[in-house]
Order: C-alpha cells, then sequence, then structure tokens
C-alpha cells in the first residue's frame, strides 16, 4: 500500500492508515478466538498481547487524525516494538524450543503472576530500547549539525582572512602592488 502511495496512484487520503487499522483489526479478532480451548496460562499470554494490539489500532487511528505529531508516532513504534517482542516472548513462554528447558505449569496462579510481571518488565525493556535509540539518534544528528555548523564557520573564518580591509582604496593599492611585487622577487630568484 506505501508503495502505491509513493507512486501517487488514485486512492482515497489516508487509506495507508486505514489498511494498517484493517489488519491490526484482523490481527485481534484473529488471537481473540484463538483463545477458546486453551489453558489459563495460554489465555493470560494471549490476552496480554491482545491488549497491546489494541492499543496499536488505537494510536494508527490517532495518528491518522494527527500524522505530524512526534508523540503519537513514537507511540505507535513502541506499541508495534512491544507487540513484536511479546509476541516471541510468548511463544518462548508456552513452547520454549531450548533443549532441557522446564516447562511452565499452566495451571499455576503463582507462575501466572510472574508472566503478569515479566510483560511489566517487557514494557519497561522496550521503553529503555526506545530511550537508547533516541538517544543514539539524537547524539548522530547533534554530531552531523555542529560538524556542519564547524566546517561553515571555518570557511567563514577563511573568507574573513582571505579578505584585505576597506579602509581606504589608497592603502588597497598599495598592498596589491606590494603583493605584486613581493611575488615577482620570489619568482626571479636563482
Amino acid at each position: 500500500m506505501d508503495i502505491l502511495v509513493h507512486h501517487g496512484a488514485p486512492l482515497p487520503q489516508d487509506i495507508e492508515y486505514l489498511i494498517g487499522c484493517l489488519a491490526f483489526i484482523v490481527e485481534a479478532v484473529l488471537f481473540k478466538f484463538h483463545l477458546h480451548g486453551r489453558t489459563e496460562m495460554d489465555v493470560l499470554v494471549h490476552t496480554l498481547l491482545l491488549y497491546v494490539i489494541y492499543v496499536n489500532i488505537v494510536v494508527v487511528m490517532l495518528e491518522m487524525r494527527y500524522r505530524h505529531s512526534v508523540a503519537v508516532a513514537l507511540v505507535r513504534a513502541y506499541s508495534v516494538l512491544l507487540q513484536g517482542t511479546w509476541f516471541w516472548q510468548a511463544g518462548f513462554l508456552l513452547y520454549n524450543p531450548l533443549p532441557g528447558a522446564v516447562p511452565w505449569r499452566d495451571d499455576d496462579h503463582e507462575q501466572m503472576m510472574v508472566v503478569t510481571m515479566m510483560f511489566t518488565w517487557h514494557m519497561a525493556a522496550v521503553f529503555v530500547v526506545m530511550l537508547c535509540i533516541g538517544a543514539v539518534v539524537a547524539a548522530c544528528q547533534t554530531a552531523r549539525h555542529s560538524a556542519s555548523q564547524i566546517s561553515a564557520g571555518v570557511s567563514d573564518e577563511l573568507r574573513l582572512l582571505r579578505r584585505k580591509p576597506d579602509t581606504s582604496s589608497a592603502h588597497t593599492a598599495a598592498v596589491d602592488c606590494a603583493d605584486i611585487s613581493d611575488d615577482d622577487n620570489v619568482d626571479q630568484t636563482p
């Protein structure tokens, strides 16, 4: 859809947001009805994932309305990253592929509380990752911006040094003649 919008295909306005919202709605419906007949642990893990999908639906609609808002774009990036990483985490919780891993007890209330706590820690970890990415981008932009200012400042200083003072036209002419005669003497040395 983004490729069609980029190349100017005759599409309705904001269609990319509507299609993105529709994709999250379809995913929410699939996960909602995926829970029937599952264990309590499975239902909890998928319900936490559903909450994140619901947030994604709301944020995409908000971004369609406030498309130039940095805060809404950051919330969307955070929620999509959280959804993807929790999906992976859910796979490891429910179907751990590592050899020798001890499976979770699906009916243990204490382990379900641990999973809920893991989700909150997961949210915090994604937030810290987003902060780190933001810090790296800010540092790169600051270095790039200051480097361009330094190069602009150096070129301004060089232009000022190359320029001769305009105090009087006679003084300028005398300096020019002195420069020419000094250059001629230097070139004529054997």
